[in-house]
Protein backbone atom coordinates (compact mmCIF):
# COMPACT_ATOMS: atom_id res chain seq x y z
CA UNK A 1 0.00 0.00 0.00
CA UNK A 2 1.29 3.34 -1.45
CA UNK A 3 2.36 5.82 2.04
CA UNK A 4 -0.05 8.80 0.78
CA UNK A 5 -3.12 5.59 1.08
CA UNK A 6 -1.74 4.78 4.79
CA UNK A 7 -1.59 8.57 5.58
CA UNK A 8 -5.07 8.91 4.26
CA UNK A 9 -6.37 6.06 6.30
CA UNK A 10 -5.00 7.27 9.20
CA UNK A 11 -6.66 10.62 8.61
CA UNK A 12 -10.42 9.32 8.32
CA UNK A 13 -9.68 6.52 11.00
CA UNK A 14 -9.33 9.30 13.95
CA UNK A 15 -11.81 11.92 12.37
CA UNK A 16 -14.07 10.30 9.98
CA UNK A 17 -17.20 10.26 11.51
CA UNK A 18 -17.28 13.85 12.06
CA UNK A 19 -17.68 13.18 8.17
CA UNK A 20 -21.55 11.91 9.66
CA UNK A 21 -21.58 14.11 13.02
CA UNK A 22 -20.22 17.61 11.66
CA UNK A 23 -21.20 17.67 8.16
CA UNK A 24 -23.89 15.34 8.05
CA UNK A 25 -22.23 13.88 4.94
CA UNK A 26 -24.21 10.00 3.80
CA UNK A 27 -20.43 8.27 5.51
CA UNK A 28 -21.66 4.80 6.06
CA UNK A 29 -20.44 2.97 9.83
CA UNK A 30 -19.44 -0.08 7.33
CA UNK A 31 -17.25 2.62 5.58
CA UNK A 32 -15.73 3.52 8.81
CA UNK A 33 -15.20 0.17 10.38
CA UNK A 34 -13.45 -1.01 6.92
CA UNK A 35 -10.82 1.64 7.25
CA UNK A 36 -10.29 0.56 11.20
CA UNK A 37 -9.99 -3.08 9.37
CA UNK A 38 -7.23 -1.71 7.18
CA UNK A 39 -5.67 0.38 9.86
CA UNK A 40 -5.58 -3.21 12.12
CA UNK A 41 -3.88 -4.41 9.39
CA UNK A 42 -1.26 -1.96 9.06
CA UNK A 43 -0.30 -2.15 12.55
CA UNK A 44 1.00 -5.80 11.81
CA UNK A 45 -2.01 -7.52 13.28
CA UNK A 46 -1.21 -11.62 13.38
CA UNK A 47 -2.94 -13.57 11.18
CA UNK A 48 -5.67 -14.58 13.47
CA UNK A 49 -8.83 -14.90 11.04
CA UNK A 50 -11.77 -12.98 12.42
CA UNK A 51 -14.83 -15.84 12.37
CA UNK A 52 -18.66 -14.45 13.58
CA UNK A 53 -21.59 -16.61 13.66
CA UNK A 54 -24.25 -14.64 11.93
CA UNK A 55 -28.44 -15.20 11.69
CA UNK A 56 -31.42 -14.09 12.30
CA UNK A 57 -33.05 -14.16 15.78
CA UNK A 58 -33.29 -16.89 17.68
CA UNK A 59 -31.89 -19.21 14.70
CA UNK A 60 -29.23 -20.81 17.14
CA UNK A 61 -26.43 -18.73 16.86
CA UNK A 62 -25.30 -18.57 20.36
CA UNK A 63 -26.20 -22.28 20.98
CA UNK A 64 -23.17 -23.04 18.13
CA UNK A 65 -21.03 -20.46 19.82
CA UNK A 66 -21.29 -22.03 23.20
CA UNK A 67 -20.79 -25.56 21.78
CA UNK A 68 -17.20 -24.37 19.70
CA UNK A 69 -16.52 -22.76 22.98
CA UNK A 70 -17.00 -27.05 24.82
CA UNK A 71 -20.39 -25.65 25.70
CA UNK A 72 -19.43 -23.63 28.11
CA UNK A 73 -22.45 -20.39 28.66
CA UNK A 74 -20.69 -17.52 27.15
CA UNK A 75 -22.99 -15.96 25.16
CA UNK A 76 -26.63 -16.42 26.73
CA UNK A 77 -28.98 -18.72 25.32
CA UNK A 78 -33.31 -17.98 25.88
CA UNK A 79 -36.16 -18.30 24.69
CA UNK A 80 -36.78 -14.77 23.97
CA UNK A 81 -35.02 -13.76 20.36
CA UNK A 82 -32.73 -10.43 20.07
CA UNK A 83 -30.78 -12.03 23.13
CA UNK A 84 -27.62 -10.80 22.03
CA UNK A 85 -27.08 -7.39 21.86
CA UNK A 86 -23.52 -6.49 20.62
CA UNK A 87 -20.79 -8.49 19.44
CA UNK A 88 -19.45 -11.00 21.86
CA UNK A 89 -15.15 -12.27 21.01
CA UNK A 90 -13.76 -14.98 22.48
CA UNK A 91 -9.72 -15.79 21.52
CA UNK A 92 -7.76 -18.38 22.93
CA UNK A 93 -5.56 -17.59 26.22
CA UNK A 94 -2.50 -18.05 24.67
CA UNK A 95 -2.99 -15.03 23.04
CA UNK A 96 -4.74 -12.74 25.98
CA UNK A 97 -1.34 -10.53 25.38
CA UNK A 98 -1.90 -10.17 21.99
CA UNK A 99 -5.35 -9.24 22.08
CA UNK A 100 -4.80 -6.98 25.14
CA UNK A 101 -2.24 -5.28 23.08
CA UNK A 102 -4.54 -4.54 19.94
CA UNK A 103 -7.30 -3.43 22.53
CA UNK A 104 -4.69 -1.10 24.30
CA UNK A 105 -3.35 -0.14 21.02
CA UNK A 106 -7.17 0.63 20.15
CA UNK A 107 -6.51 -0.77 16.55
CA UNK A 108 -9.02 -3.63 17.69
CA UNK A 109 -12.89 -2.37 16.72
CA UNK A 110 -12.02 1.15 17.68
CA UNK A 111 -14.66 3.55 19.48
CA UNK A 112 -16.56 0.02 21.07
CA UNK A 113 -16.39 -0.11 25.18
CA UNK A 114 -14.32 -2.88 26.41
CA UNK A 115 -15.95 -5.27 28.69
CA UNK A 116 -13.91 -8.55 29.96
CA UNK A 117 -16.56 -11.22 30.73
CA UNK A 118 -15.25 -15.01 31.69
CA UNK A 119 -16.42 -18.51 30.05
CA UNK A 120 -19.51 -18.61 31.80
CA UNK A 121 -20.55 -15.11 31.95
CA UNK A 122 -24.15 -15.62 29.77
CA UNK A 123 -22.56 -12.37 28.10
CA UNK A 124 -25.56 -10.71 26.11
CA UNK A 125 -23.38 -7.70 24.93
CA UNK A 126 -24.07 -3.88 24.42
CA UNK A 127 -24.44 -1.82 20.76
CA UNK A 128 -21.38 0.27 21.96
CA UNK A 129 -19.82 -2.55 23.71
CA UNK A 130 -17.11 -5.47 22.61
CA UNK A 131 -17.35 -7.68 25.55
CA UNK A 132 -13.95 -9.95 25.22
CA UNK A 133 -13.13 -13.58 26.89
CA UNK A 134 -10.64 -16.02 26.68
CA UNK A 135 -10.97 -19.97 26.43
CA UNK A 136 -8.98 -23.39 26.23
CA UNK A 137 -9.76 -24.77 23.29
CA UNK A 138 -7.26 -25.63 21.30
CA UNK A 139 -8.98 -26.44 18.25
CA UNK A 140 -10.29 -22.57 18.10
CA UNK A 141 -5.94 -21.47 19.22
CA UNK A 142 -5.63 -19.73 16.22
CA UNK A 143 -8.83 -17.92 15.99
CA UNK A 144 -10.63 -14.65 17.27
CA UNK A 145 -14.04 -16.26 17.47
CA UNK A 146 -17.20 -13.79 17.50
CA UNK A 147 -20.89 -14.15 18.63
CA UNK A 148 -22.81 -11.29 16.72
CA UNK A 149 -26.77 -9.36 17.04
CA UNK A 150 -29.50 -10.58 14.69
CA UNK A 151 -29.91 -8.66 11.74
CA UNK A 152 -33.14 -9.96 10.65
CA UNK A 153 -35.66 -8.38 13.39
CA UNK A 154 -36.92 -5.02 13.19
CA UNK A 155 -36.12 -4.75 16.83
CA UNK A 156 -32.33 -4.89 15.09
CA UNK A 157 -33.32 -2.28 12.53
CA UNK A 158 -34.27 0.15 15.18
CA UNK A 159 -30.97 -0.61 16.87
CA UNK A 160 -29.14 0.59 13.38
CA UNK A 161 -28.30 -2.87 11.85
CA UNK A 162 -25.04 -3.50 14.85
CA UNK A 163 -24.14 -6.67 12.98
CA UNK A 164 -23.61 -4.62 9.36
CA UNK A 165 -21.96 -1.68 10.87
CA UNK A 166 -18.94 -4.01 11.92
CA UNK A 167 -19.73 -6.39 8.94
CA UNK A 168 -16.13 -5.49 7.99
CA UNK A 169 -13.98 -7.05 10.78
CA UNK A 170 -14.87 -10.56 9.45
CA UNK A 171 -12.95 -12.94 7.20
CA UNK A 172 -15.39 -15.31 7.12
CA UNK A 173 -19.13 -15.68 8.30
CA UNK A 174 -20.51 -18.87 9.64
CA UNK A 175 -24.65 -18.28 9.02
CA UNK A 176 -27.06 -19.87 10.75
CA UNK A 177 -30.56 -20.40 9.10
CA UNK A 178 -33.46 -21.47 11.14
CA UNK A 179 -35.72 -24.13 10.20
CA UNK A 180 -38.46 -21.53 9.26
CA UNK A 181 -35.83 -19.50 6.59
CA UNK A 182 -34.45 -22.52 5.12
CA UNK A 183 -35.44 -21.45 1.71
CA UNK A 184 -35.88 -17.92 2.46
CA UNK A 185 -33.13 -16.50 0.00
CA UNK A 186 -34.54 -12.21 1.10
CA UNK A 187 -33.72 -12.86 5.13
CA UNK A 188 -30.09 -13.10 4.77
CA UNK A 189 -29.87 -11.38 0.85
CA UNK A 190 -28.68 -8.12 2.24
CA UNK A 191 -26.37 -9.65 4.24
CA UNK A 192 -25.02 -11.36 1.25
CA UNK A 193 -24.45 -8.54 -0.93
CA UNK A 194 -22.54 -6.71 2.08
CA UNK A 195 -20.26 -9.47 2.60
CA UNK A 196 -19.56 -10.61 -1.41
CA UNK A 197 -18.24 -6.59 -1.47
CA UNK A 198 -16.26 -7.33 1.79
CA UNK A 199 -14.93 -10.57 0.16
CA UNK A 200 -15.44 -12.34 3.14
CA UNK A 201 -15.95 -16.40 2.87
CA UNK A 202 -19.11 -17.75 3.99
CA UNK A 203 -20.33 -21.17 5.64
CA UNK A 204 -24.42 -22.02 6.30
CA UNK A 205 -25.69 -24.15 9.18
CA UNK A 206 -29.14 -25.41 7.82
CA UNK A 207 -30.66 -25.10 12.26
CA UNK A 208 -33.22 -28.41 12.04
CA UNK A 209 -35.65 -27.09 14.36
CA UNK A 210 -38.35 -30.00 13.50
CA UNK A 211 -38.06 -33.55 14.33
CA UNK A 212 -38.34 -36.64 11.45
CA UNK A 213 -35.96 -37.82 9.16
CA UNK A 214 -34.31 -35.68 6.07
CA UNK A 215 -35.06 -36.92 2.80
CA UNK A 216 -32.23 -36.92 0.20
CA UNK A 217 -34.37 -34.50 -2.06
CA UNK A 218 -34.21 -31.58 1.01
CA UNK A 219 -30.54 -32.60 1.77
CA UNK A 220 -30.50 -31.84 -2.50
CA UNK A 221 -32.74 -28.46 -2.19
CA UNK A 222 -30.36 -27.44 0.95
CA UNK A 223 -27.19 -27.67 -0.84
CA UNK A 224 -28.60 -25.82 -3.71
CA UNK A 225 -30.02 -23.09 -1.52
CA UNK A 226 -25.81 -22.52 -0.31
CA UNK A 227 -24.91 -22.19 -3.27
CA UNK A 228 -27.48 -19.99 -4.28
CA UNK A 229 -26.00 -17.81 -1.39
CA UNK A 230 -22.83 -18.15 -2.82
CA UNK A 231 -21.40 -20.18 0.50
CA UNK A 232 -18.49 -22.51 0.08
CA UNK A 233 -19.68 -24.75 2.60
CA UNK A 234 -22.96 -26.20 4.28
CA UNK A 235 -24.01 -28.36 7.46
CA UNK A 236 -27.15 -29.98 8.53
CA UNK A 237 -27.24 -29.74 12.34
CA UNK A 238 -29.67 -32.33 13.36
CA UNK A 239 -33.04 -31.40 15.91
CA UNK A 240 -32.10 -30.93 19.43
CA UNK A 241 -34.87 -31.52 21.95
CA UNK A 242 -35.95 -29.07 24.45
CA UNK A 243 -34.82 -25.25 25.23
CA UNK A 244 -32.30 -23.59 26.34
CA UNK A 245 -28.22 -24.58 25.88
CA UNK A 246 -28.48 -27.99 23.74
CA UNK A 247 -25.16 -29.79 23.45
CA UNK A 248 -24.56 -31.22 20.09
CA UNK A 249 -22.95 -34.77 19.85
CA UNK A 250 -19.03 -35.23 19.31
CA UNK A 251 -17.93 -34.51 15.54
CA UNK A 252 -20.75 -32.58 15.20
CA UNK A 253 -19.67 -29.67 14.48
CA UNK A 254 -15.86 -30.54 13.32
CA UNK A 255 -16.57 -29.14 9.46
CA UNK A 256 -17.10 -26.10 11.39
CA UNK A 257 -13.85 -25.87 13.41
CA UNK A 258 -11.66 -26.93 10.09
CA UNK A 259 -13.75 -24.28 8.23
CA UNK A 260 -12.73 -21.37 11.07
CA UNK A 261 -8.72 -22.30 11.04
CA UNK A 262 -8.28 -21.42 7.01
CA UNK A 263 -5.60 -18.66 6.92
CA UNK A 264 -7.67 -15.29 6.31
CA UNK A 265 -8.00 -14.58 2.83
CA UNK A 266 -6.69 -11.30 1.43
CA UNK A 267 -9.26 -8.79 1.61
CA UNK A 268 -7.42 -5.54 1.45
CA UNK A 269 -8.23 -4.42 -1.91
CA UNK A 270 -12.11 -5.35 -1.55
CA UNK A 271 -11.75 -3.25 1.76
CA UNK A 272 -10.32 -0.44 -0.10
CA UNK A 273 -12.60 -0.46 -2.64
CA UNK A 274 -15.63 -0.40 -0.35
CA UNK A 275 -13.82 2.65 1.27
CA UNK A 276 -13.09 4.02 -2.19
CA UNK A 277 -16.87 4.40 -3.09
CA UNK A 278 -17.67 5.94 -0.04
CA UNK A 279 -14.96 8.51 -0.04
CA UNK A 280 -15.99 8.80 -3.72
CA UNK A 281 -19.83 9.61 -2.94
CA UNK A 282 -18.78 12.12 0.06
CA UNK A 283 -16.96 14.55 -2.42
CA UNK A 284 -19.44 13.95 -5.16
CA UNK A 285 -21.86 15.79 -2.31
CA UNK A 286 -19.49 18.23 -0.84
CA UNK A 287 -18.78 18.94 -4.57
CA UNK A 288 -22.41 19.50 -5.40
CA UNK A 289 -22.98 21.42 -2.10
CA UNK A 290 -19.82 23.92 -2.72
CA UNK A 291 -21.40 24.73 -6.27
CA UNK A 292 -24.61 25.13 -4.52
CA UNK A 293 -23.36 27.44 -2.13
CA UNK A 294 -22.15 29.67 -4.20
CA UNK A 295 -25.22 30.01 -6.25
CA UNK A 296 -26.60 30.43 -2.53
CA UNK A 297 -24.06 33.53 -1.81
CA UNK A 298 -24.95 35.27 -5.71
CA UNK A 299 -28.58 34.73 -4.60
CA UNK A 300 -28.06 36.43 -1.18
CA UNK A 301 -26.79 39.34 -2.26
CA UNK A 302 -28.80 39.88 -4.99
CA UNK A 303 -31.58 39.41 -2.63
CA UNK A 304 -30.09 42.27 -0.15
CA UNK A 305 -29.83 44.71 -3.34
CA UNK A 306 -32.93 44.38 -4.36
CA UNK A 307 -34.61 45.11 -1.22
CA UNK A 308 -32.18 48.39 -0.92
CA UNK A 309 -33.84 51.41 -0.78
CA UNK A 310 -33.03 53.98 -3.21
CA UNK A 311 -30.68 56.75 -2.30
CA UNK A 312 -33.45 59.27 -2.87
CA UNK A 313 -36.24 56.82 -0.18
CA UNK A 314 -33.31 57.35 2.38
CA UNK A 315 -32.72 61.08 1.55
CA UNK A 316 -36.78 61.86 1.70
CA UNK A 317 -37.03 59.71 4.61
CA UNK A 318 -34.59 61.91 6.96
CA UNK A 319 -36.26 64.83 6.26
CA UNK A 320 -38.18 67.35 8.63
CA UNK A 321 -41.44 68.32 8.60
CA UNK A 322 -40.22 71.91 6.98
CA UNK A 323 -38.26 69.94 4.46
CA UNK A 324 -41.06 67.67 3.46
CA UNK A 325 -43.27 70.86 2.76
CA UNK A 326 -40.61 72.32 0.13
CA UNK A 327 -39.98 68.62 -1.37
CA UNK A 328 -43.47 68.53 -1.25
CA UNK A 329 -44.09 71.66 -3.44
CA UNK A 330 -40.49 71.15 -5.41
CA UNK A 331 -41.28 67.00 -6.34
CA UNK A 332 -45.26 68.06 -7.61
CA UNK A 333 -44.02 71.02 -9.96
CA UNK A 334 -41.17 69.27 -11.53
CA UNK A 335 -42.93 66.38 -11.70
CA UNK A 336 -39.74 63.92 -10.31
CA UNK A 337 -40.88 60.30 -11.00
CA UNK A 338 -38.43 59.13 -8.54
CA UNK A 339 -39.93 61.35 -5.85
CA UNK A 340 -43.50 60.22 -7.27
CA UNK A 341 -42.82 56.76 -6.77
CA UNK A 342 -41.06 56.87 -3.49
CA UNK A 343 -44.15 58.88 -1.93
CA UNK A 344 -46.38 55.82 -3.43
CA UNK A 345 -43.84 52.94 -2.43
CA UNK A 346 -43.12 54.37 1.12
CA UNK A 347 -46.53 54.81 2.50
CA UNK A 348 -47.39 51.04 1.43
CA UNK A 349 -43.56 49.79 3.20
CA UNK A 350 -42.96 51.64 6.60
CA UNK A 351 -46.55 53.25 6.90
CA UNK A 352 -47.29 50.70 9.69
CA UNK A 353 -43.70 51.17 11.24
CA UNK A 354 -44.12 54.93 11.59
CA UNK A 355 -47.57 54.51 13.04
CA UNK A 356 -46.30 53.11 16.39
CA UNK A 357 -43.56 56.30 16.42
CA UNK A 358 -46.45 59.17 17.17
CA UNK A 359 -44.37 61.92 16.35
CA UNK A 360 -44.45 60.79 12.67
CA UNK A 361 -47.66 59.27 12.70
CA UNK A 362 -49.06 62.69 11.05
CA UNK A 363 -45.94 62.34 8.38
CA UNK A 364 -48.20 60.19 5.37
CA UNK A 365 -51.66 61.08 4.86
CA UNK A 366 -54.79 60.93 2.42
CA UNK A 367 -54.40 59.04 -0.66
CA UNK A 368 -52.42 62.00 -2.38
CA UNK A 369 -48.57 62.16 -3.46
CA UNK A 370 -47.43 64.56 -1.01
CA UNK A 371 -46.54 65.01 2.28
CA UNK A 372 -48.82 66.80 5.29
CA UNK A 373 -47.74 70.08 6.38
CA UNK A 374 -48.58 69.12 10.04
CA UNK A 375 -47.00 71.10 13.13
CA UNK A 376 -43.39 71.52 13.92
CA UNK A 377 -43.56 69.28 16.93
CA UNK A 378 -43.91 66.35 14.21
CA UNK A 379 -40.32 66.77 12.78
CA UNK A 380 -38.22 64.06 15.26
CA UNK A 381 -35.54 62.94 12.46
CA UNK A 382 -33.87 60.36 14.69
CA UNK A 383 -37.09 58.58 15.28
CA UNK A 384 -38.49 58.52 11.87
CA UNK A 385 -35.19 57.95 10.42
CA UNK A 386 -34.45 55.04 12.96
CA UNK A 387 -38.00 53.64 12.06
CA UNK A 388 -37.14 53.63 8.39
CA UNK A 389 -34.14 52.14 9.30
CA UNK A 390 -35.71 49.25 10.96
CA UNK A 391 -38.24 48.88 8.34
CA UNK A 392 -35.81 48.62 5.71
CA UNK A 393 -33.85 45.75 7.22
CA UNK A 394 -36.25 43.69 8.23
CA UNK A 395 -37.60 43.59 4.74
CA UNK A 396 -33.51 42.68 3.73
CA UNK A 397 -34.20 39.70 6.58
CA UNK A 398 -37.04 38.69 4.94
CA UNK A 399 -35.58 38.92 1.54
CA UNK A 400 -32.80 36.62 2.55
CA UNK A 401 -35.10 34.42 4.50
CA UNK A 402 -36.82 33.49 1.56
CA UNK A 403 -33.70 32.84 -0.54
CA UNK A 404 -32.54 30.77 1.94
CA UNK A 405 -35.71 28.49 2.13
CA UNK A 406 -36.15 28.16 -1.38
CA UNK A 407 -32.85 27.14 -2.06
CA UNK A 408 -30.95 24.29 -4.10
CA UNK A 409 -28.60 24.45 -1.20
CA UNK A 410 -31.24 23.66 1.52
CA UNK A 411 -33.32 21.87 -0.12
CA UNK A 412 -30.80 18.90 -0.85
CA UNK A 413 -29.70 19.67 2.79
CA UNK A 414 -33.27 18.73 4.29
CA UNK A 415 -33.40 16.07 2.17
CA UNK A 416 -30.43 14.43 3.01
CA UNK A 417 -30.33 15.30 6.73
CA UNK A 418 -33.91 16.26 7.85
CA UNK A 419 -32.64 19.50 8.88
CA UNK A 420 -34.50 22.93 8.30
CA UNK A 421 -32.72 26.13 7.44
CA UNK A 422 -32.78 28.94 10.72
CA UNK A 423 -34.91 31.67 9.77
CA UNK A 424 -33.03 35.19 10.66
CA UNK A 425 -34.98 36.62 13.14
CA UNK A 426 -32.98 40.13 12.16
CA UNK A 427 -33.06 41.92 16.16
CA UNK A 428 -31.95 45.45 15.34
CA UNK A 429 -28.56 45.71 17.60
CA UNK A 430 -27.31 48.48 19.76
CA UNK A 431 -24.28 48.63 17.37
CA UNK A 432 -26.63 49.06 14.21
CA UNK A 433 -28.58 51.58 16.06
CA UNK A 434 -26.02 53.44 17.27
CA UNK A 435 -24.66 53.72 13.24
CA UNK A 436 -27.60 54.60 11.90
CA UNK A 437 -28.14 57.31 14.49
CA UNK A 438 -24.80 58.24 13.27
CA UNK A 439 -26.29 58.86 9.84
CA UNK A 440 -28.99 60.43 10.37
CA UNK A 441 -27.45 63.19 12.13
CA UNK A 442 -24.94 63.18 10.07
CA UNK A 443 -27.21 63.88 6.82
CA UNK A 444 -29.77 66.64 9.14
CA UNK A 445 -25.72 68.65 10.01
CA UNK A 446 -24.78 68.59 6.54
CA UNK A 447 -28.40 69.78 5.22
CA UNK A 448 -28.18 72.69 7.28
CA UNK A 449 -24.77 73.51 6.43
CA UNK A 450 -26.10 73.00 2.86
CA UNK A 451 -29.17 75.46 3.12
CA UNK A 452 -26.97 77.72 5.09
CA UNK A 453 -24.81 77.72 2.04
CA UNK A 454 -27.35 78.47 -0.46
CA UNK A 455 -29.09 81.33 1.67
CA UNK A 456 -25.31 82.88 1.89
CA UNK A 457 -24.48 82.49 -1.92
CA UNK A 458 -27.91 83.23 -3.63
CA UNK A 459 -28.12 86.78 -0.70
CA UNK A 460 -27.98 89.64 -2.96
CA UNK A 461 -28.23 88.22 -5.97
CA UNK A 462 -32.10 88.48 -6.16
CA UNK A 463 -33.85 88.86 -3.59
CA UNK A 464 -36.66 88.68 -5.22
CA UNK A 465 -36.38 85.48 -6.34
CA UNK A 466 -35.03 84.13 -3.26
CA UNK A 467 -38.62 85.87 -1.77
CA UNK A 468 -40.68 84.03 -4.13
CA UNK A 469 -39.37 80.70 -4.54
CA UNK A 470 -38.04 80.19 -0.40
CA UNK A 471 -33.84 79.49 0.06
CA UNK A 472 -35.02 75.72 1.56
CA UNK A 473 -37.30 75.35 -2.03
CA UNK A 474 -33.80 76.28 -4.09
CA UNK A 475 -31.65 73.37 -1.95
CA UNK A 476 -33.85 71.53 -2.10
CA UNK A 477 -34.49 71.94 -6.28
CA UNK A 478 -30.72 71.55 -6.68
CA UNK A 479 -30.29 68.32 -4.17
CA UNK A 480 -33.46 66.87 -6.50
CA UNK A 481 -31.99 67.41 -9.44
CA UNK A 482 -28.51 66.14 -8.96
CA UNK A 483 -29.52 63.33 -7.22
CA UNK A 484 -32.02 61.39 -9.35
CA UNK A 485 -30.98 57.96 -9.67
CA UNK A 486 -27.75 56.65 -8.07
CA UNK A 487 -25.46 59.32 -6.23
CA UNK A 488 -22.51 57.85 -8.51
CA UNK A 489 -23.71 59.46 -11.87
CA UNK A 490 -23.70 62.45 -10.51
CA UNK A 491 -21.58 65.40 -12.31
CA UNK A 492 -21.38 69.21 -12.35
CA UNK A 493 -22.08 69.87 -15.77
CA UNK A 494 -25.00 67.80 -16.57
CA UNK A 495 -27.03 68.79 -13.87
CA UNK A 496 -26.71 72.75 -15.06
CA UNK A 497 -29.86 72.75 -17.57
CA UNK A 498 -32.28 70.88 -15.76
CA UNK A 499 -31.49 73.28 -12.30
CA UNK A 500 -32.50 76.22 -14.70
CA UNK A 501 -35.52 75.01 -15.92
CA UNK A 502 -36.69 73.75 -12.75
CA UNK A 503 -35.90 77.16 -11.01
CA UNK A 504 -38.09 78.65 -14.07
CA UNK A 505 -40.80 76.04 -13.33
CA UNK A 506 -40.70 76.83 -9.91
CA UNK A 507 -41.15 80.61 -10.28
CA UNK A 508 -43.71 80.24 -12.75
CA UNK A 509 -45.74 78.15 -10.65
CA UNK A 510 -45.43 80.47 -7.72
CA UNK A 511 -46.73 83.23 -10.43
CA UNK A 512 -43.29 85.17 -10.02
CA UNK A 513 -41.77 83.57 -13.39
CA UNK A 514 -42.83 86.81 -16.02
CA UNK A 515 -41.31 89.08 -13.42
CA UNK A 516 -38.18 87.10 -12.67
CA UNK A 517 -37.13 85.50 -15.80
CA UNK A 518 -33.73 87.15 -15.50
CA UNK A 519 -33.28 86.69 -11.96
CA UNK A 520 -33.59 83.07 -11.86
CA UNK A 521 -31.10 83.02 -14.98
CA UNK A 522 -29.03 84.63 -13.01
CA UNK A 523 -29.71 81.86 -9.81
CA UNK A 524 -29.01 79.51 -11.73
CA UNK A 525 -26.13 80.75 -12.73
CA UNK A 526 -24.88 81.12 -8.89
CA UNK A 527 -26.51 77.43 -8.51
CA UNK A 528 -23.67 76.46 -11.10
CA UNK A 529 -20.84 78.18 -9.98
CA UNK A 530 -20.97 78.06 -6.42
CA UNK A 531 -22.95 75.16 -5.06
CA UNK A 532 -22.89 72.56 -7.27
CA UNK A 533 -19.09 71.11 -6.27
CA UNK A 534 -18.76 72.67 -3.07
CA UNK A 535 -18.04 71.31 0.05
CA UNK A 536 -21.69 71.70 1.42
CA UNK A 537 -23.03 69.43 -1.50
CA UNK A 538 -20.44 67.35 -1.41
CA UNK A 539 -21.20 66.57 2.40
CA UNK A 540 -24.99 66.75 1.60
CA UNK A 541 -24.24 63.73 -1.39
CA UNK A 542 -22.03 61.39 1.43
CA UNK A 543 -24.24 62.02 3.86
CA UNK A 544 -27.21 61.02 1.48
CA UNK A 545 -26.04 57.48 1.38
CA UNK A 546 -24.66 56.91 4.77
CA UNK A 547 -28.64 55.80 6.19
CA UNK A 548 -28.26 53.82 2.77
CA UNK A 549 -24.59 52.30 3.26
CA UNK A 550 -25.96 51.12 6.83
CA UNK A 551 -29.31 49.59 5.64
CA UNK A 552 -27.04 48.15 3.04
CA UNK A 553 -24.07 46.63 5.76
CA UNK A 554 -27.47 45.26 7.77
CA UNK A 555 -28.48 43.10 4.83
CA UNK A 556 -24.91 42.17 3.89
CA UNK A 557 -24.39 41.06 7.56
CA UNK A 558 -27.57 38.85 7.50
CA UNK A 559 -26.68 37.18 4.17
CA UNK A 560 -22.81 36.72 5.60
CA UNK A 561 -24.50 35.13 9.00
CA UNK A 562 -26.90 32.51 6.58
CA UNK A 563 -24.24 31.86 4.42
CA UNK A 564 -22.21 31.22 7.39
CA UNK A 565 -24.96 28.64 9.18
CA UNK A 566 -25.08 27.16 5.15
CA UNK A 567 -21.36 26.79 5.32
CA UNK A 568 -21.26 24.37 8.53
CA UNK A 569 -22.48 21.62 5.64
CA UNK A 570 -19.57 21.66 3.34
CA UNK A 571 -16.23 20.68 3.76
CA UNK A 572 -13.07 23.09 3.31
CA UNK A 573 -11.00 22.23 0.29
CA UNK A 574 -8.32 22.41 2.73
CA UNK A 575 -9.07 20.29 5.14
CA UNK A 576 -7.20 17.67 6.01
CA UNK A 577 -10.11 15.09 5.73
CA UNK A 578 -10.95 16.43 2.29
CA UNK A 579 -7.27 15.46 1.23
CA UNK A 580 -7.35 12.02 2.53
CA UNK A 581 -10.58 11.06 0.97
CA UNK A 582 -8.88 12.11 -2.43
CA UNK A 583 -5.94 9.52 -2.28
CA UNK A 584 -8.71 6.85 -1.12
CA UNK A 585 -11.11 7.67 -3.94
CA UNK A 586 -8.98 6.25 -6.30
CA UNK A 587 -8.96 3.13 -7.57
CA UNK A 588 -7.83 0.56 -5.39
CA UNK A 589 -5.43 -1.07 -7.41
CA UNK A 590 -3.52 2.60 -7.70
CA UNK A 591 -3.57 2.32 -4.14
CA UNK A 592 -2.10 -1.03 -3.43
Amino acid sequence: MQENARTALEVIAHSGDRLRTAWHFDWPTSAQQAVHCLRYRMAGAPALPLVAIVGGASSGKSTVFNNLLDGRRASRITARGHCTLGPILFAHERNRTLVEKLLDDDVLMPGLHRNFVDLDSDAVGAKDALHIGFHHVDALADVLLFDTPDFTSEAARREGDVLLGQLAWFDRLIIVVDHERWYDRQSIGKLRSESVGLGQERMVLFNRTQEGALGPDAAAALEQQAKRLDCSGMSILEFRRGRGLCRFAPGTLDDVVEYANRPPPDRSLRLLSVVADAANQVLNQNEERVARLSTLRSSLFAAVDRALPSAMACMTALMTQAERRNLDVVSRTLRLQETKDWLVAQRRRIEGALRRVPIVGTLVVGAGDHFSTGSASSTDRDSAGLAFYESAVTRQSHEVNRTVGSSEFWDEITRWTGIEPADDACPMTAHERRRATEAIRAFGDALDRWNAKVERECEGVSPHAIGALGAGAVGLCVILIAVQGPLSVLTLTSAKAAIGAALGKLATVTGAGAVLGKPIARLAEVVHEKLIGSAEFLAVKSAAGGLRDCIHTAGRQRAEAALERAAKFVMPEENAIVTALGELREPPEAAC
